[in-house]
């Protein structure tokens, strides 16, 4: 079991950085810079370490039951300035134990099509998904993390039946931020999320929960260079953005050094889900 990592979140080691010369602050560009699949193993780990260290990365969001869950613990105590949400994992994962949603090795289902079509159509299911739902945010507080946000691998977390069945959970725990994906542009998988993200929004704002405007990655999910990173930061409209990516697993490691150069040119603020709440107390 590794050390409590509570201190993790009493507050910023590193402060968010802020352009130079922003005017309005209404027209302000935030932009939370997000790591996915922090856990996974010790390869994605350090690469989001490394992302972190370097000025860019400001959350990660983990994975409880993968193989590198607390070598990460240990290197978000390390980082206190890094914030870590839960990356709820009910597909192409381990759970928590073996149920009627794992193999006999506690693997989930590797397609997340499939998976989704399980969880919405066999009823059977649903007390193993919501068994196996509690744990991971009881292990994720069982690490010593205070809540702050949560979203979901491969974004399972927008699918009806699981966000029905988490979002009292995380309410209840008082997680404050989700992830909405809504990345401008047409294709299909940007247009199901923008409908399950539009589906899931009455009910977050009548539970306060927060969101940002714009979400970008999916289109290219696996494969964020220097280039299409700066494309997006240098294109992003005013208002609370995020970037997701996954360290340790794209194509090549991102120039940290131009991306963090981008910020003041491009007048904008860099912070994560802690701002954002803070911005909404």
């Amino acid at each position: 079991m590794p050390g409590k990592v509570t201190d993790n979140v009493e507050g910023l080691m590193n402060p968010p950085k802020v352009a130079a010369g922003t005017g309005n602050p209404q027209r302000q560009k935030h932009l939370i810079v997000t790591g996915d699949d922090f856990g996974r193993n010790s390869r994605i780990n350090e690469a989001v370490e490394h992302a972190h260290q370097a000025g860019w990365l400001t959350q990660a969001s983990l994975m409880v039951n993968e193989p590198g869950v607390e070598e990460a613990a240990r290197i978000a105590k390390r980082n206190p300035g890094l914030t870590v949400g839960l990356h709820l994992t009910l597909c192409d994962g381990l759970a928590s134990c073996v149920s009627a949603i794992t193999d006999r090795q506690q693997r989930l289902a590797h397609s997340p099509a499939l998976a989704g079509l399980r969880y919405a159509f066999d009823s059977r299911l649903k007390p193993a998904l919501q068994a196996e739902i509690a744990a991971q945010f009881e292990k994720f507080r069982g690490l010593g993390f205070q809540p702050v946000y949560w979203d979901g691998h491969t974004h399972l977390h927008l699918h009806p039946a699981v966000l029905k069945l988490s979002l009292p959970i995380a309410t209840t725990e008082r997680f404050r931020v989700i992830r909405l994906v809504r990345e401008p542009g047409w294709g299909l998988l940007p247009v199901v999320f923008k409908l399950l993200s539009h589906a899931a929004r009455g009910r977050l704002n009548q539970e306060k929960i927060l969101y940002v405007d714009r979400v970008f990655g999916l289109r290219h999910t696996g494969q964020m260079t220097t280039r299409r990173v700066e494309s997006l930061a240098a294109s992003l409209p005013p208002g609370w953005n995020e970037i997701y990516f996954h360290p340790g697993a794209e194509p090549a490691d991102l120039d940290y050094q131009v991306l963090t150069e981008l910020l003041n040119v491009e007048g904008i603020t860099l912070g994560s889900s802690r701002e954002l709440i803070g911005e909404n107390v």
